[in-house]
């Protein structure tokens, strides 16, 4: 068997064995010292760390990609869409920890606390003990908070996994409408969330597809863009949140005509059902999103039998049959 002797190679002196698998000081002349390939001083790593990070974050200024909130910075990595008061970015926190969000970033004529408005009414939100609580805030915009760049508002949100894109996006894909079976489950899912937020005493006011997601793994959808939402769930605010979401529907399965006109592919009591819906104020006021969402139930089964899963793939959907 060979041995090898650790000697140090500025006085010769003999090292302790740890030198060769970390760095330490040699004994007799403290010079920082080890036989390993791998270990680098910290400070030097911090160094080098810093040169690299430098040269990107140069870049990045030079692209307008970096954004600088106070002492905190964030890359832009892809526009996500754009509203009245903001537009709104995937981002990313840089920092030893990198973290991905959602950013608003306040348009330069939007006045200054409407983002801070809109965070503090998803906190609200939040804090909700309506019944089903602990499970829907999950399905609710999460606030991280506000911040400033420059003069301009910073709204940051938890960036939510698996979301495809909103409704929106999904009729770009689909100009002649998509599967009515899709269209239920979606129905579905923003009517039970609206029950919730209407318990809550909350409305949202605005349930365009552009404030839609929807997550086609797990058949789910956000609803987001509450920055017109208002504590008030009288019945008048009611009808025009289920109002909104069936005209949203409708655009989504007959294409997205100023008035989409339902075509033959559509059963007839799913028509109905969204008809009356997106016309009778008075109706929707007086049957509440949890009965809406039942006799949606109730008109799927008639026009497509028992539920069942059927995936969804928004870039490739069904077309219409003339």
């Amino acid at each position: 068997m060979q041995f090898t002797a650790l000697t140090c190679p500025q006085c010769g002196a003999p090292l302790p064995r740890q030198a060769a698998w970390r760095l330490l000081p040699c004994p007799h002349c403290g010079a920082n010292v080890t036989r390993s390939k791998s270990v680098v001083e910290a400070a030097e790593f911090r160094a080098a760390h810093a040169r690299v990070w430098g040269l990107a974050f140069a870049a990045d200024d030079a692209s307008g990609r970096l954004l600088h909130c106070g002492e905190r910075r964030f890359r832009l990595l892809a526009p996500l869409g754009c509203g009245e008061n903001a537009a709104v970015y995937l981002a990313e926190r840089i920092s030893p920890l990198p973290e991905r969000v959602t950013l608003k970033l306040a348009h330069a004529a939007t006045p200054g606390g409407v983002l801070a408005t809109e965070a503090s009414k998803l906190n609200t939100l939040q804090q909700s003990r309506a019944t089903g609580a602990a499970y829907f805030t999950r399905r609710l915009p999460q606030s991280l908070g506000t911040t400033q760049c420059g003069d301009r508002e910073v709204l940051l949100l938890r960036h939510p996994g698996g979301y495809w894109g909103s409704l929106a996006d999904v009729l770009r894909h689909a100009p002649r409408g998509i599967d009515p079976r899709h269209g239920v489950w979606l129905w579905r899912r923003i009517l039970e969330v609206l029950a919730f937020v209407h318990d809550s005493g909350w409305s949202h006011g605005d349930l365009a597809p552009e404030h839609l997601l929807v997550h086609p793994r797990d058949h789910g959808v956000l609803i987001i863009g509450w920055a017109k939402a208002r504590a008030c769930a009288d019945p008048a605010a009611i009808a025009r949140d289920l109002m909104q979401s069936a005209w949203s529907m409708r655009a989504l399965l007959c294409g997205g005509d100023e008035v989409p006109n339902f075509s033959s592919a559509i059963p007839v009591p799913l028509a109905n059902l969204l008809r009356r819906c997106s016309e009778d104020a008075d109706w929707c006021a007086g049957t509440g999103a949890r009965g809406v969402d039942q006799q949606l139930a109730g008109a799927a089964r008639e026009a497509f039998g028992p539920p069942r899963f059927i995936p969804f793939n928004p870039t490739a959907p069904w077309r219409h049959k003339s």
